[in-house]
């Protein structure tokens, strides 16, 4: 599929994963909507140059999604793509995660997947087109110790994506989700750049994948993709 034209709004967009998705979709020539809660949005926004739209958005308030989608709107007329990438987790024992840690790692990567998700699909449906990929994480599919929340919320965004692909296929919308293992970013404290490339993925190569299940023929849905590093040991 050409995708040339297209509006995507992409989540998490200020750096990591989220800014080379951007990227990527705007090397496509799509006119791209970049969300984020730092203003750093705005320097990737620059990076791009043209047919961009940059907005400062918590995916966790709801009055800060419908903002947004509403600002896309109003500049671009219609949305064809969301990328739902925002996310945030830690890796410690869980007694030592606060409730407010908790509370935000549910509400940024589950419900802020869900607030994104029904405030873009109604443009979605009444055109009869619509793609929406959601970035998940193998731990979505399979358990790791210290990381409870990170996981139930994952494990969330995958059942998520799976029954509400199989409400709207019929009207022209597909629901695809990723579920990459360890990528090269700031997650986690991490610092891009700094892991061994022996087990983990870089952000260039998720993201040209996001374009590759993006590009897929309209008659086709990938449900769901899972990769890591050959090196990942768990």
């Amino acid at each position: 599929m050409n995708l040339e034209g297209q509006v995507a709004i992409v989540t998490g967009a200020s750096r990591g994963l989220g800014r080379h998705i951007a990227l990527a979709l705007a090397r496509k020539r799509l006119r791209v909507v970049l969300a984020a809660r730092s203003d750093e949005v705005h320097r990737v926004a620059e990076e791009i140059g043209s047919d961009v739209l940059a907005v400062t958005m918590n995916v966790a308030r709801r009055e800060d999604v419908e903002r947004a989608v509403a600002a896309a709107l109003e500049r671009f007329g219609r949305i064809d793509i969301a990328v739902n990438n925002a996310g945030v987790g830690w890796y410690k024992p869980f007694e030592e995660w606060s409730l407010d840690e908790i509370d935000q790692t549910i509400d940024v990567n589950l419900k802020g997947t869900i607030y994104v998700t029904r405030c873009v699909l109604p443009s979605m449906l009444a055109s009869g087109y619509g793609q929406i990929v959601n970035i998940a994480s193998d731990l979505g599919r399979r358990v790791l110790p210290k990381m409870a929340p990170y996981v139930a919320s994952k494990f969330g965004v995958v059942g998520f994506a799976g029954s509400l692909l199989r409400e709207v296929k019929g009207r022209g919308v597909r629901v695809m989700t990723l579920t990459p293992g360890i990528v090269d970013t700031y997650f986690a404290g991490g610092t891009e750049g700094s892991r061994d490339q022996a087990w983990s993925l870089t952000p260039q190569f998720v993201a040209d994948l996001v374009v590759q299940m993006l590009e897929m023929p309209r008659g086709w849905v990938l449900d769901e993709i899972s990769v890591h590093a050959l090196g990942q040991d768990f």
